[in-house]
């Protein structure tokens, strides 16, 4: 146990002032510290400290305990005013500790601590080391019982232990050592007992400790402690692994003791479903050198096919790659969800390519079902074309309204481009280069969508004249008679004024007295303007 050591110091003063002026004795606890914690029985010493300016031998010095009362000190103040007490008896509780020291005048001074002192049981302990329950001794051989005690106020080496039987009654004392120790060495009949062993301090409290013991003949004994003895079975009482029924070991032994049994059947190393592999190798019963995973299955083995059972059939250390519901290639989809190794509750198409999944987009013309809709080029395709709302079906479309495909779009989606100014008439679009003498819908003749309307005809018409020379009409005449009528309205148009004269009237003519007359009033007929009625066209 710990000493705790207290000191208290009384201090002579020397007395310079003049009169009787007695000043209070002054005191201090030096130890223990406040709060201390001592075990019952447990010598504890106080040390204090008393200032006065009278002599020491003219003090009371005592000291006294909360719960105790006055605790005797027979040790006077040493001269530099230290006293001291020790004692080992206090009560256990919280003690508020008091040092109090008066002079010849009656002046007191004081000082106090509080300490615990923490209640110990008064009665021994024992634990019986040997025999443990149950165990058994062959007849004629001493056994050697023992059994370790302790005590909180004697030494182990107080103690009186001794050891009896039910039946039997008194077996030995037995001897101690200053660990508490206790053993003796004795022979008992053939039989069952129960041991007490019992353990006495010196205020005569007394503690047992039972157990079940048995000696037996040689051959009933358990040496190897597995339950069971030779003449019960037991094939080799030397090792604990080997008894009736025992499980088989990977030890090449018969741990069962039953010659029916192939050694080492059922265990790691074994062989059991026949598949040629055992669970840890090297086997017994096989050459293969790889670890089946269940040895319990001969589809289970590192030659077995992968099968969507949610098992590893080919002990690869991955539960049904390969099969349908695994996601091969890492798409995050397999062939027949519920995958086991992939959230994705679609099917995936091709499980070898993860760039063909339910999640992608399709890919214009690359001969995949990129999306795994069982369709190729649909509609938004990567790569597509934007076809434009063609309603006139001229291959020019108008601007909003367009589906992108990767082939040619269907109707009315068939326009390339979306500038068709008028598409309600396939003869109105970018590309038109003919005229037209009716609108194209809408009042509109703008058929080559330029923003502007282009007549066919623009010019009038010079008329027709008389080369009285060449005895010809000149070609001056082509064009609009009079006026350029407006798109769609139909006027008279001189188309030419070369005419298919009358060789023979001219002939004549020359004939006559006056051949300029003749030939304006008898072949002008066959000599003039060519009219047409023509509609003025426009684009």
């Amino acid at each position: 146990m710990t000493l705790l050591t207290f000191s208290l110091l009384l201090l002579g003063c020397t007395d310079n002032s003049v009169g009787t002026f007695n000043a209070d004795p002054t005191v201090s606890i030096l130890e223990p510290l406040e709060g201390t914690e001592v075990a019952e029985g447990e010598p504890v010493t106080f040390v204090g400290l008393i200032d006065d300016d009278s002599s020491g031998e003219n003090l009371l010095v005592e000291w006294s305990s909360s719960i105790d009362g006055l605790l005797v000190d027979t040790d006077p103040p040493t001269p530099d005013g230290y006293v001291e007490l020790s004692t080992a008896s206090l009560s256990d509780g919280v003690h508020v500790i008091t040092l109090r020291a008066t002079d010849s005048d009656a002046a007191q001074g004081e000082d106090e601590v509080s300490i615990t002192v923490i209640d110990v049981p008064d009665l021994p302990t024992i634990e019986i080391l040997y025999p443990a329950e149950g165990d058994a001794s062959i007849d004629g051989n001493p056994y050697i019982f023992m059994a370790n005690v302790s005590d909180n106020q004697d030494p182990p080496e107080d103690l009186l232990v001794s050891l009896s039987s039910t039946p039997g009654g008194f077996v030995c004392y037995l001897t101690l050592d200053g660990a508490g120790n206790a053993q003796c060495a004795e022979s008992l009949p053939i039989g069952s007992y129960l041991l007490e062993f019992m353990a006495t301090d010196t205020d005569e409290n007394t503690v047992t400790a039972l157990v079940n013991y048995s000696v037996v003949e040689e051959g009933d004994f358990d040496a190897d402690g597995d339950g069971f003895s030779p003449n019960g079975g037991d094939c080799n009482d030397a090792n604990n692994t080997i008894y009736p029924g025992a499980p088989e070991l990977c030890d090449g032994l018969d741990n069962d003791c039953n010659k029916a049994t192939a050694i080492d059947v059922g265990t790691e190393c074994y062989d059991d479903d026949g598949d040629a592999f055992c669970e840890v190798p090297p086997c017994v019963n096989t050459a293969e050198t790889l670890s089946d995973c269940d040895d319990t299955n001969a589809s289970v083995s590192p030659n077995g096919s992968e099968l969507p059972n949610g098992a590893d059939d080919d002990c690869d250390g991955t539960i049904d790659e390969g099969t349908s519901n695994y996601d091969d290639d890492g798409d995050g989809f397999c062939e027949t969800p519920p995958c086991v190794n992939a959230k994705g509750k679609l099917s995936d198409c091709d499980d070898t390519d993860y760039t063909v999944n339910p999640s992608v987009t399709e890919v214009c013309d690359d001969g995949l079902d990129n999306n795994c809709d069982g369709a190729l080029n649909e509609q938004n395709a990567i790569n597509c074309t934007n076809f434009y709302y063609d309603g006139d079906s001229d291959a020019y479309g108008i601007p909003g309204a367009v589906e992108c495909w990767c082939e040619m779009g269907s109707y009315p989606y068939t326009g390339l481009t979306s500038n068709d100014c008028y598409d309600a008439n396939d003869a109105a679009n970018p590309a038109n280069t003919s005229y037209h003498t009716s609108d194209r819908g809408d009042g509109s003749y703008d058929y080559d969508c330029n923003g502007s309307t282009q007549k066919q005809y623009e010019g009038i018409s010079g008329g027709c004249a008389w080369d009285i020379i060449d005895i010809s009409c000149d070609s001056n005449g082509e064009g609009w008679e009079s006026f350029v009528p407006a798109c769609g309205s139909a006027d008279l148009y001189i188309a030419s004024c070369d005419a298919a004269y009358d060789y023979l009237c001219y002939l004549g003519c020359l004939l006559t007295a006056n051949p300029v007359d003749c030939l304006i009033n008898t072949c002008s007929a066959d000599c003039g303007p060519e009219y047409s009625s023509f509609t003025q066209g426009c684009r």
